[in-house]
C-alpha cells in the first residue's frame, strides 16, 4: 500500500510540472537562492514601482517605446535553426499585442473591453549591433548542446554551448532553442541591477507563427507572456499557491492558473470573491493556450511603463531600430576603418 502511494505522488508530481508552462518563477527562486541580495533588490524596485505608479495616476506614453530585440538562434538539428521569416512573425505578434491590434481582440468580454489596454509599447529587430554596425537583429549559433535546461542558464553562455547576450540594458535579448523539462519559455524580470543573463528563452517550437510551431501554442503568445515577465508582470495568481496577488489592482483575484480555453464566465467568485465575471482567463498573463489569450489591462500597461522608467530608461531612448548611426557610432565606424587602413599600409 505504501508503494502505491509512493508511486501515485510520483506520478501526480510529474503531472504537476509537465502542465507547468511558464519557468519564470521557479527559474527567479533559482536564482534568489543563489544571489539572496536579488530579494532585497526586487523589493526596493517594487516600492519605487508602486511609488512611480502612485505619482503618476494618469500617465499616458506619449511617445511610443520602441523596443531593440536581438534574437540568438541556438540550435543542434537543423530545424531549431529557424527561420528569419519565424522570427519576423514572431514580432509582428508582439506589436500586435502590446498595441492591442490583435485581430482576436474582438474575443475579449465586454466587461473588461473598457480595460483592455494598447500599452504603447513596439517591438524591432534591432538594425545595430553593439559595435555599431549593421545587423538584422539575428544570430545564428550551432551547438553540440542537444537541448537546454533552464538551470544554469548554459543557452545564455558560449562556453556552455549557448550565445552570450548582447548588452543587457540596450537590447531585449531572446534565445530561441530547445527547451528541455517540458517548458515552453522563461524570463527574468527587472530587479534593479541588469546581469548579462537578462532576457527571456522561448523553445524553437513555441516561437513566431509558422514554420516549427506546434499547437496549441502556435500563434506566438508565449513570447508575449515572457516578454510580459521581462517588463515586470506577473501571473495573475501571484506565482506560487493560490490567491495570490499579481500587483495589478484591475485584474481579479485568481485562485490559480487556467489551461485549454475555458468559457466564460470560468470560475466565479473564486479565492471566496464577489466576481460573479470569473477569472480573466484570456490575459496574457494566465496559463490557457494562445488562441484563447487576447488582452493585458491598462493596470498591467502601467506597471510594465513603471518598470521600463525604474529599470530599463535605455529602452527609453536609443537609435538602434532605425537603421541610422548616431556621431558616436560614425565616430567608431571612423576609427575602425582608419586602422584597418593604417594596418594594410604598414604591411
Amino acid at each position: 500500500m505504501k508503494r502505491f502511494f509512493i508511486i501515485l505522488f510520483l506520478l501526480f508530481t510529474s503531472l504537476i510540472f509537465a502542465q507547468e508552462r511558464c519557468g519564470t518563477t521557479e527559474y527567479m527562486l533559482q536564482i534568489e537562492s543563489k544571489y539572496p541580495e536579488i530579494i532585497a533588490e526586487r523589493m526596493k524596485l517594487e516600492k519605487n514601482i508602486q511609488k512611480w505608479i502612485t505619482k503618476n495616476p494618469d500617465y499616458h506614453q506619449k511617445t511610443i517605446i520602441t523596443i531593440p530585440v536581438v534574437v540568438h538562434v541556438v540550435y543542434n538539428a537543423p530545424q531549431e535553426n529557424i527561420s528569419d521569416q519565424q522570427i519576423q512573425s514572431q514580432i509582428d505578434v508582439l506589436n500586435k499585442d502590446y498595441r492591442r491590434t490583435n485581430i482576436d481582440n474582438i474575443m475579449t468580454p465586454s466587461v473588461w473591453a473598457s480595460i483592455a489596454a494598447d500599452c504603447e509599447i513596439e517591438f524591432c529587430l534591432a538594425s545595430t549591433d553593439p559595435n555599431g554596425n549593421s545587423t538584422n537583429g539575428i544570430t545564428r549559433t550551432q551547438t553540440t548542446t542537444s537541448s537546454f535546461s533552464m538551470q544554469g542558464d548554459p543557452v545564455k553562455d558560449a562556453s556552455s554551448g549557448g550565445k552570450n547576450a548582447w548588452p543587457n540594458n540596450d537590447y531585449l535579448n531572446i534565445w530561441v532553442c530547445k527547451l528541455s523539462g517540458g517548458l515552453l519559455g522563461y524570463a527574468t524580470p527587472p530587479f534593479g541591477s541588469i546581469g548579462s543573463n537578462d532576457g527571456v528563452v522561448i523553445g524553437y517550437n513555441y516561437f513566431g507563427t509558422l514554420g516549427t510551431v506546434q499547437s496549441p501554442f502556435n500563434k506566438g503568445r508565449t513570447a508575449t507572456h515572457e516578454v510580459g515577465h521581462w517588463l515586470n508582470l506577473e501571473h495573475l495568481w501571484g506565482g506560487w499557491g493560490s490567491c495570490g496577488n499579481d500587483n495589478v489592482s484591475d485584474t481579479p483575484t485568481q485562485e490559480e492558473e487556467n489551461y485549454g480555453c475555458p468559457a466564460f464566465p470560468h470560475n466565479a467568485n473564486s479565492c471566496n470573491t464577489t466576481n460573479a465575471d470569473g477569472d480573466m482567463f484570456m490575459n496574457y498573463m494566465d496559463y490557457t493556450n494562445d488562441g484563447c489569450m487576447n488582452m493585458f489591462t491598462q493596470g498591467q500597461k502601467t506597471r510594465m511603463i513603471a518598470a521600463i522608467n525604474q529599470s530599463r530608461q535605455n529602452l527609453l531612448n536609443h537609435n538602434l531600430c532605425g537603421g541610422g548611426t548616431s556621431d558616436i557610432d560614425e565616430l567608431i565606424t571612423s576609427k575602425r576603418v582608419l586602422i584597418k587602413i593604417v594596418d594594410v599600409l604598414g604591411r
